[in-house]
């Protein structure tokens, strides 16, 4: 069975924090000061998958921030990128690359690119913003067919699903009620999608090889697709400190469930303060 795991935890990790971003901001007042990360972070991540009750690590995904400009503005580059690993490769090889440029600050987001290449089906995305006419003027290219382009009308304080990690880092999660569920919409490829949150509070959890983590705990509704039957609940922690770090993600799929890890860290702005001593 093709199994599209790295993938999947790219975009369902950026999905299921995007939520936060309605947390302690009206939506008509997209004011952000960057205060969670710096240039230099790295956060790793290990993805597991269980069939049958055998879980196996099948790949890695890695989020770095660098320092760069685009379109003659200083930017922060927000790179993310997911593959399989070389075991793995012969079966269901995954290369994949998400990025964002945001502004250093506000963290308003500039350019976005996608392109993944998922046992050999490949594909496209680029997002250029333009905030003041609240559009994004896309790029699609599937397989080896040419790019189509589309200017999408979206809601006020629209992110790609990249940037909607780093905006939700940001942000006062005690204003969070809990069991509230929120609808959030979320732009990728050309459509924009409503998605349901709920926030169910604060929690404890081990990581394997890292220790355990106060954290704050959310359920996401999924959309139904490829992957998901629709039916499913995806739950996300996150470090209840200043950093806010995702450290877990699990979630049934249609064949199977997936499990992601986070492995490794450095370059943080913050002490780690919600590991349990």
């Amino acid at each position: 069975m093709k199994s599209r795991i790295a993938p999947i935890f790219i975009t369902t990790l950026c999905i299921a924090l995007f939520p936060t971003i309605l947390f302690g901001q009206k939506k008509d007042n997209c004011g952000i000061t960057n205060t969670s990360f710096v240039v230099g972070e790295r956060v790793t991540y290990t993805v597991s998958y269980t069939w049958l009750m055998l879980w196996t690590d099948v790949g890695e995904v890695n989020f770095e921030v660098k320092s760069d400009k685009k379109f003659g503005r200083d930017a922060l580059h927000l790179h993310c990128t997911g593959k399989s690993y070389p075991f793995y490769d012969w079966f269901f090889k995954v290369r994949d690359l998400y990025e964002s440029w945001v502004d250093p600050v506000t963290l308003e987001p500039i350019y976005f690119n996608r392109a993944i290449n998922e046992g050999g089906y490949k594909k496209e995305n680029e997002y250029i913003f333009n905030k003041e006419s609240n559009q994004i003027y896309a790029r699609i290219k599937r397989r080896d067919k040419p790019s189509t382009y589309d200017t999408l009308n979206v809601p006020g304080c629209t992110y790609d699903v990249v940037t909607a990690i780093y905006i939700s880092r940001n942000l006062d999660f005690s204003k969070a009620q809990i069991g509230k569920m929120v609808p959030v919409s979320v732009a990728l490829d050309r459509e924009v999608y409503n998605v349901g949150y709920k926030f169910l509070g604060r929690e404890t959890k081990n990581i394997s090889g890292m220790g355990k983590f106060n954290c704050l705990k959310f359920q996401v509704d999924l959309v139904a697709g490829d992957v998901f039957s629709g039916e499913q609940k995806l739950m996300v922690w996150v470090t209840d400190d200043k950093n806010k770090i995702p450290i877990s993600i699990e979630s049934p799929i249609k064949v199977g469930s997936v499990k992601v890890r986070v492995t490794n860290w450095h370059g943080l702005r913050h002490p780690v303060t919600a590991k349990v001593k």
